[in-house]
């Protein structure tokens, strides 16, 4: 009995099976299986090692924004590798012959060169790019135009979001100058202008009292604020200049804390805030 049933499942395991459409379809699930599996695999293991390299030596060279750089590139360079190694596979299944492929494909590389030296130029701008560390995922910065948070970097595009919501994806290749808001301290700058019939020795001391507690108690704050004194003399009153230095993409918050404490301190105080005014003299008739 055994061996009939060997005997009736031996074509199943004949090489006529395998060459056959069911065999073909077996051998391209298999293939698509096990890219699927080792890009899994991979991506796993290239999660896991930055997060031990972050755990385990949290003062390394590689920083949070650096270790999301080079995970997200070497998760696509592991999908670009291992899918074309499938591709050639698959092609090898249906018996075409992948060396005369490539040797073909050196030709047709050589006749669509002159097409393609945008995508070469992409390409080699975005290993410099990553090379030089001329910005990082999760950075602020300006390229090409258009400015926001850096989202993805790969060989060929980078992809920003600004602030209000849309995704500018960029040919690396268009980086011409890049401007990074992320890695030095920024500058807060206020004015503030009051009356000409307010005592400006008093004013620039209540808003110096708010500026001092702002430091004591604003991390986000490096050094200052300060009233740097006088900057014009507008139509509406004398306009103060405040400073401060902050931490990366927190200047705007800083701003925004010290207009909103300095209008309550010149309330306090009974200090007006300058605004437009006209002065009408009627003359009286001879």
């Amino acid at each position: 009995m055994v061996t009939e049933c060997l005997s009736s499942a031996a074509p199943f395991f004949e090489s006529e099976f395998w060459l056959g459409p069911g065999g073909l379809v077996v051998k391209i699930a298999a293939i698509l299986l096990s890219a699927f599996l080792i890009i899994r695999i991979g991506n796993s293991l290239i999660a896991k090692l930055f997060d031990e390299r972050e755990a385990k030596v949290p003062g390394s060279l590689i920083d949070e924004n650096r270790a999301k750089t080079l995970s997200g590139l070497l998760r696509n360079a592991i999908k670009y590798v291992i899918g074309l190694i499938a591709l050639f596979m698959i092609l090898d299944v249906f018996g075409i012959d992948t060396k005369a492929l490539l040797g073909g494909a050196a030709v047709l590389g050589l006749a669509v060169s002159f097409g393609a030296q945008n995508l070469v130029r992409d390409v080699i701008s975005g290993f410099f790019i990553i090379y030089e560390r001329q910005y990082d995922v999760g950075e602020y910065v300006k390229i090409a135009g258009v400015s926001g948070v850096v989202e993805q970097v790969g060989l060929r595009i980078t992809v920003l979001r600004d602030w209000s919501g849309d995704v500018h994806i960029v040919p690396n290749g268009l980086v011409e100058k890049t401007t990074n808001c992320s890695r030095s301290a920024a500058r807060a700058l206020v004015e503030v202008s009051v009356p000409y019939s307010e005592d400006l020795v008093k004013t620039q001391q209540v808003m110096q009292e708010v500026c001092d507690q702002i430091k004591s108690e604003l991390n986000s704050v490096v050094d200052g604020p300060k009233v740097l004194g006088v900057k014009e003399l507008s139509e509406s009153g004398p306009t103060f200049l405040i400073w401060a230095r902050t931490r990366p993409m927190e200047q705007w918050s800083v701003e925004r804390e010290i207009r909103f404490r300095i209008k309550e301190a010149l309330d306090a105080a009974e200090i007006e805030i300058a605004y437009p005014r006209v002065v009408i003299h009627k003359e009286q008739p001879m």
